[in-house]
């Protein structure tokens, strides 16, 4: 028999893929060619032995039984995941939430890299359940001055990607070093809403204004 791990698994066509240890190759298989009391067990990242056999679109793997394996919690990348909803990419899961923060700003974009700066401030890779809205804003100088100001809020959140190993010394290594993580994110002072307000838009928007008089006085 060959072991490797699932590399790609859908619950709804109930077919995936199984990645070799041995060759590195790819094994397409369904799940009724799983064991039955194993069935339950199969997702991404699950370890599993297998006979690979040859199938009219290349090879299978048939008498598929998952093998016994511990949880390891990595690092899925160096970008800030941004889901609308608790969903954060395939094979990841959110194993440390801290708390809904709400920032506000005259452009949309830069609002969300303002959450995203929140977040790994504190040691944090990921903001979930994103939610937008507006509202309108009035200039302290002009009340018929009216502007709009992007509202995002979103679950500041620790992602990992989840995976199988066979090794239980690894894996309590892992899970230590996973705890303490989230003990420094928890001992940081947790990340504050922020709320644009009318002076403060005015104010930058006055010395604007100002530094391009001194910029063209010096020019002329």
């Amino acid at each position: 028999m060959k072991s490797g791990k699932v590399v790609s698994y859908s619950n709804e066509k109930k077919y995936g893929f199984i990645r070799s240890d041995d060759d590195g190759e790819s094994y397409f298989f369904h799940i009724s060619d799983v064991g039955k009391t194993d069935q339950a067990e199969i997702s991404i990242g699950r370890i599993v032995q297998f006979d690979d056999v040859p199938g009219p679109k290349g090879m299978a793997a048939k008498k598929v039984s998952a093998v016994e394996s511990y949880s390891l919690y990595e690092s899925p990348g160096e970008d800030v995941i941004v889901s609308k909803s608790e969903a954060c990419g395939n094979g990841n899961e959110a194993v440390h939430i801290v708390r809904t923060v709400q920032v506000e700003h005259e452009e949309p974009d830069t609002a969300v890299q303002i959450l995203k700066g929140k977040a790994t401030a504190i040691g944090c890779n990921a903001i979930l359940n994103l939610t937008r809205s507006k509202r309108t804003g009035t200039a302290w100088t002009n009340s018929n001055y009216k502007y709009s100001i992007h509202q995002m809020s979103g679950d500041i959140a620790l992602v990992k990607k989840k995976s199988r190993t066979l090794s239980r010394e690894k894996a309590e290594k892992n899970k230590s070093e996973l705890e303490k993580e989230i003990e420094a994110i928890d001992g940081r002072h947790n990340p504050a809403n922020y709320t644009v307000n009318d002076f403060n838009i005015m104010y930058r928007v006055i010395w604007g204004v100002i530094v391009l008089v001194i910029i063209g006085v010096v020019i002329w």
